[in-house]
C-alpha cells in the first residue's frame, strides 16, 4: 500500500466519528437531562391519557395534547442545556448540529409514545380508519418536537415557554378543524386527520403536506434562534 492510500485509509474513520459525535453526543446529553426530569415528563405524558379516558367522544383532542408532553420535552432539553451549548460550541460544535441530535433523540421518543397512545385510541374508541388515526397522532409529535425547540430557543425562561406552549395548544383545540385561524397553527394537519378518521372519510394529503412544511419551518426557525445565540461565541 502506498503511502497515500495508507494515508487516506487512517483518514477515514475519523470523519464518521467526527460526524457521529458532533450529532449523537448532543442527543446522548440530551436524553440524560430528560431522565433527570422523569417525573415531571410523566405527569405530561399522562394527561392526554387522562383526559382521553374522562371523555372518549373527543378522542380527537387527546393526541394534540399530548403535545404539550413532547414539546415540553424538547423546552427542557434547549433550555437546560444552554450552559453546556455554549462550550460545545466553543469546542467546534456548530449549533445545528445540537438541534439535530436533539430532535433525532425526541423524535424517537415521541415516536414510541405515539405508538402506544394510538394502540389505546383504536382499542378504547374503535375509528372508522385506523390508519388516519395512527398517521394524526405521529403528526403531533412530528410538529411538537420543532415546536418546543423553537420556542425553547426564542423564549429566555421555562415558565414564558411552557406559557406558550399551553396557550398554542389551547387554542388549537378550541378551534375546529375548518376554521380559518387553525389552519395557522401547528398541529392543524394532524387535528384535520385526527377528526376525520373516526368516520375515514376525507382527504389526507394535504393535512400530512401541511404538518411536514410546519415540522421543517420550525426547525429552520429553531437552527436560526440558537445560531444566532451562539453567534459571538466562535
Amino acid at each position: 500500500m502506498s503511502d497515500a492510500a495508507a494515508a487516506a485509509a487512517v483518514r477515514r474513520p475519523p470523519a464518521r466519528r467526527h460526524w457521529a459525535e458532533h450529532v449523537l453526543l448532543p442527543a446522548e446529553m440530551a436524553g440524560r437531562e430528560l431522565g433527570r426530569r422523569r417525573t415531571a415528563l410523566g405527569l405530561l405524558t399522562l394527561l392526554p391519557l387522562v383526559f382521553y379516558a374522562a371523555s372518549r367522544s373527543d378522542s380527537d383532542y387527546a393526541p394534540v395534547l399530548g403535545g404539550i408532553a413532547i414539546s415540553g420535552a424538547a423546552i427542557f432539553c434547549v433550555m437546560s442545556s444552554r450552559r453546556l451549548d455554549t462550550r460545545l460550541v466553543l469546542a467546534g460544535y456548530r449549533p445545528r448540529e445540537l438541534m439535530i441530535g436533539r430532535l433525532l433523540l425526541l423524535e424517537s421518543l415521541g415516536a414510541l409514545v405515539a405508538l402506544v397512545f394510538a394502540g389505546v385510541i383504536v382499542l378504547g374508541s374503535d375509528p372508522g380508519d385506523p390508519g388516519e388515526l395512527l398517521a394524526g397522532v405521529f403528526l403531533v409529535t412530528l410538529c411538537a418536537v420543532p415546536f418546543g425547540l423553537a420556542v425553547g430557543a426564542l423564549v429566555p425562561s421555562e415558565l414564558e415557554s411552557v406559557l406558550i406552549l399551553i396557550g398554542v395548544v389551547g387554542v388549537q383545540l378550541t378551534l375546529s378543524v375548518s376554521n380559518p385561524v387553525a389552519k395557522f397553527l401547528p398541529f392543524w394537519g394532524a387535528q384535520r386527520l385526527l377528526n376525520q378518521s373516526a368516520a375515514g372519510t376525507g382527504a389526507t394529503t394535504w393535512p400530512i403536506i401541511v404538518a411536514f412544511l410546519y415540522a421543517a419551518g420550525l426547525f429552520v426557525i429553531a437552527c436560526w434562534a440558537v445560531n444566532r445565540r451562539y453567534a459571538n461565541v466562535r
